[in-house]
């Protein structure tokens, strides 16, 4: 009966029942007298009840829609609605007979209430939704054969941070609600509420909980009648729990291609450890609640990988480049452009570029160079001097470039060409008093002898180098790092990627980021070859592709927005890289759609994600082996690092539960330079109140996420980066990533507005549109905005469109939104621009809304805007006009130009105030 397929249900009979009804009426001489059956327990469906008020009810009932629970999968959602399934079950009657529990009420919905906590713990909303299948079979079909089941949702408020005894109060009347309103259609349900649309998943249904009625009894004579547990077959939920009613056991359902077996049983672990602390002391605030005893969370921070030198070698990293020299003299160690310098003229030039600057051992020396064999062999030079490096680019000027001087006030300042020609460095010689080094009237590279000066002895512990980021402030922030940390991370990467004689790393990173030192000198102490990417290159991918093949690059490094663009031209018919075996991508959440498609294009090239802040170069690594939406995780900690997410008293996060990534290791630098000396705060050590361990130096990144249950970490974002529009959560990253995904967008920023109030008021999406053979742009406002409604229903937001030739990066290549164009009033490309005044009221009024309007004859709903906006905007139009317009008469023409033309036609066309109704 069970391998029917059919679910259970929490009110009327199972086909289970009517089965055996119908075998007993046929067959009365087989069944055992003893024990009647009775299937008069019906759900009747309100065939009075109004059917609009049933769509009334469930919309006030749901709005806003909550949103589905983030859940802490192991893998990435594969791209179907339904896949293989699981169970686990369990027997917690023991548990639930404590007194407590029978005051708490029926045992259901105390497990209905601790599912809902444990979801709320993984993603802390305001209401915590889950599906429910139920019956409605009516009287009149009490004998057939058939499901006569409907889902309803039941959504747990869990504002003002209540009781475990107060949750299970809200979630009874939740529950006492939604099935006295479960004949409203579930597919109606959804068309009727602003749910979040996602290809291949069925809204509310990611998690749901059952409540399975008692077997009937089935007694033949002579037969034996066996219950066959269903262990296996598909399910559309990534988790249900299944509850018996009246009773304390069950089963924790779970997609076997989302969970791992062993997180399942971790994750049913939590819930245990939640359910006994509720039921033992019911009046513990939800959030208190644990998913893990003291053993637990001791594990877990042991099972991060243990703090510890990470394999750092002997020696410095530029100690380290020599040693190659000395063993492999003529092997290339730079190549650009024709150019090719082995190690031992690298060594040379380093030498006479060290005897140049002089006495600097201890003190700052500048490189303003551009990418580049001369720049390669100057970085080396400074680090054999004694000296710790700082990095400017060539084109570095401005108030960025005189900040970098004044705060760090360099000992030396290296160009490649004379000071006169140069703005930075007249003003760095006048105004500082610095001295200015030109190398280029040193011999070329390629023909210097080793007559320069010596090395200059340095320990592990000196500075090597100084990376200036832009910080919060927008003010550049000095990060010193030791030789120490930066020859284990080079050994660490070119070990772990297998970087070695015959490579070939491209150096993509502009100077001035620490991950331009990090490919140089993971490249030189492996003895492999640095090919440094032309300026004229780095930012035109269609170029970079061929450069790429015809360089016979096998290691790139690049940031998953420029990948995007890279793929994009290998898609298109750019070619494929032959000798491409590693593709790094750090800097930015990776989605996972870009990741199949890379894996796809490239499938004999290893895909690598990495995560982590320039105060300690990196964190964490994670090799993308497997499809699937959503977000790649950035994986498991870098030897010598161990990454933790702790919540706002620095207790570690079980796993599955968000909170900030703090990052625990030698390697964190000892603190800002210069202006932001004095900021502190992100170095604070953590409390440890609970005694693991947890002393020595921290970073506090000031980023999301949490470890999965497989022990993996998962980035979530920046705290900055998720907003709230009209009670809703959203992540701009995601935003971002479907419009990114379009064909139509080279590249995308989205950054939210606020209003007077300090609230979001509307959302603005900086477009780079893919060009077409003529120039024009491929796509459109009213293509971007589709895309959006198909990834986010009714749940989208207002979103304005700006576009741009190109989106301003930093010197790491991420999105500078700080430089981003002020939003203004909302405005697009318009092929109709509103010509009335009246027009043009309108379409300014649309946009105090958050509605922006494509030109005169663009419609109010296809230009963002939903109903609930209607009488805002009616309102402004009467308070600025003076002329009333109906609902109706909105609907009829909701254009700027349509509604121009009812206010004109009652206005003065004078004044502009209205003459009559």
């Amino acid at each position: 009966i069970d391998r029917l397929g059919v679910k259970p249900t929490v009110v009327g009979s199972s086909i289970g029942g009517v089965f055996a009804t119908e075998l007993a009426l046929a067959r009365p001489e087989l069944v055992d007298r003893d024990d009647a059956l009775d299937d008069t327990d019906h759900a009747r469906l309100a065939s009075t009840q109004d059917h609009q008020q049933l769509r009334d009810w469930w919309c006030a009932a749901l709005t806003p829609p909550p949103a589905r629970p983030a859940l802490p999968t192991d893998h990435l959602r594969p791209p179907n609605v339904t896949g293989p399934a699981d169970t686990l079950p369990f027997d917690w009657t023991s548990l639930l007979a404590v007194p407590a529990t029978a005051e708490l009420g029926e045992p259901h919905v105390v497990l209905l209430a601790a599912f809902q906590a444990l979801l709320h713990h993984y993603d802390p909303a305001d209401r915590i939704a889950v599906a429910l299948p139920v019956s409605t079979r009516p009287e009149e079909f009490a004998g057939s054969v058939g499901p006569f089941e409907n889902v309803v949702v039941v959504a747990a408020d869990l504002t003002g941070e209540p009781t475990f005894r107060e949750l299970v109060g809200r979630v009874r009347a939740a529950l006492a609600d939604a099935l006295d309103h479960r004949a409203l259609p579930f597919a109606e349900l959804v068309a009727a509420l602003p749910v979040d649309r996602v290809p291949h998943r069925v809204p509310f249904c990611d998690t749901v909980f059952v409540v399975r009625e008692p077997a009937p009894p089935l007694r033949l004579a002579g037969t034996r009648a066996v219950r066959h547990p269903d262990r296996g077959g598909r399910s559309r939920a990534d988790l249900t729990l299944a509850v018996d009613a009246g009773g304390g056991t069950g089963a924790l359902g779970y997609r076997t291609d989302v969970f791992e077996a062993s997180s399942a049983e971790l994750l049913l672990e939590q819930l245990r450890t939640l359910l006994t602390v509720a039921v033992t002391a019911p009046d513990t605030p939800v959030p208190a609640l644990p998913l893990a005893d003291g053993d637990r969370l001791r594990a877990t921070v042991r099972d991060a990988d243990r703090v510890e030198d990470g394999g750092a070698p002997d020696d410095t990293a530029n100690a380290l480049v020599r040693r190659v020299a000395g063993r492999t003299p003529d092997a290339p160690a730079l190549s650009a452009g024709g150019t090719h310098v082995s190690y031992a003229e690298l060594r040379a030039g380093a030498a006479r570029i060290t005897a140049a600057l002089g006495a600097v051992a201890g003190a700052p020396v500048v490189v303003r160079m551009a990418s580049g064999p001369r720049q390669v062999t100057a970085v080396l030079g400074v680090l054999d001097a004694g000296a710790h490096l700082v990095c400017l680019g060539a084109d570095e000027m401005g108030e960025r470039g005189r900040a970098v001087l004044a705060d760090l006030r360099p000992a030396r300042l290296v160009l490649d060409g004379p000071a006169e020609g140069d703005p930075l460095a007249q003003w760095y010689a006048g105004e500082l008093s610095g001295v200015v080094i030109d190398i280029s009237d040193i011999t070329d590279t390629a023909a210097l002898t080793g007559d320069g000066a010596e090395p200059v002895p340095v320990t592990p512990a000196d500075r090597a180098y100084v990376a200036y980021t832009s910080g919060s402030t927008g003010r550049p922030k000095g990060i010193p790092q030791s030789h120490a940390t930066l020859a284990q991370f080079a050994t660490w990467f070119s070990g772990e990627f297998r970087i070695g004689p015959g490579a070939r790393l491209a150096q993509w990173a502009a100077p001035g980021y620490d991950a331009a030192l990090c490919e140089t000198f993971a490249a030189l102490v492996a003895g492999a070859t640095l090919c440094p990417v032309p300026d004229r290159i780095r930012a035109h991918p269609e170029k970079l592709v061929g450069w790429l093949a015809a360089e016979r690059i096998t290691h790139f490094q690049t940031v998953p927005s420029y990948a995007r663009e890279v793929l994009r031209v290998v898609t298109s018919g750019g070619g494929v890289p032959a000798d491409l075996g590693h593709l790094l991508l750090a800097g930015e959440a990776l989605p996972g759609e870009l990741a199949a498609g890379l894996r796809a294009a490239l499938p004999s090239v290893r895909l690598v994600n990495l995560y982590g802040p320039t105060e300690l170069i990196l964190a964490t690594w994670h090799e993308v082996t497997a499809d699937g939406h959503g977000t790649v995780p950035v994986g498991r900690s870098i030897p010598g690092r161990q990454v933790l997410v702790v919540d706002e008293a620095d207790r570690p996060r079980p796993a599955g539960v968000p909170g900030e990534i703090v990052v625990r290791s030698p390697y964190v630098t000892a603190g800002y330079l210069g202006a932001a000396a004095g900021e502190r705060a992100a170095f604070r050590p953590l409390a440890d109140d609970a005694g693991l361990g947890l002393s020595g130096a921290c970073y506090r990144t000031g980023d999301r996420g949490r470890l999965r249950l497989d022990g993996t970490l998962e980035f979530l974002g920046r705290k900055d980066f998720q907003v709230k529009f009209k009670g809703i959560r959203l992540e701009l990253g995601d935003l971002e990533a479907t419009l990114s995904a379009h064909e139509s967008v080279a590249e995308c920023a989205v950054v939210a507005v606020p209003g007077a109030n300090g609230l979001v008021s509307r959302l603005v999406a900086y477009v780079v549109p893919v060009r077409d053979p003529d120039g024009g742009a491929a796509g459109a406002a009213a293509d971007w905005r589709g895309a959006l409604r198909a990834r986010f229903g009714k749940a989208m937001p207002p979103v304005m469109f700006r576009t741009l030739l190109g989106l301003p990066r930093n010197l790491g290549g991420k999105v500078d939104r700080r430089r981003l164009p002020d939003p203004g009033l909302p405005r697009t490309e318009t092929a109709t621009e509103p010509q009335s005044w009246a027009a043009r009221d309108m379409a300014l009024i649309w946009s105090e809304v958050g509605v922006d309007p494509a030109g005169a004859d663009d419609g109010f709903f296809a230009a963002g805007g939903h109903s609930a906006l209607v009488p805002r905007v009616l309102h402004l139009l009467r308070e600025r006009t003076g002329v009333t317009v109906s609902v109706p008469e909105f609907f009829a023409d909701p254009t700027p130009a349509g509604l121009a033309a009812r206010v004109e036609s009652r206005a003065d066309p004078l004044t502009g105030i209205r003459t009559q109704h």
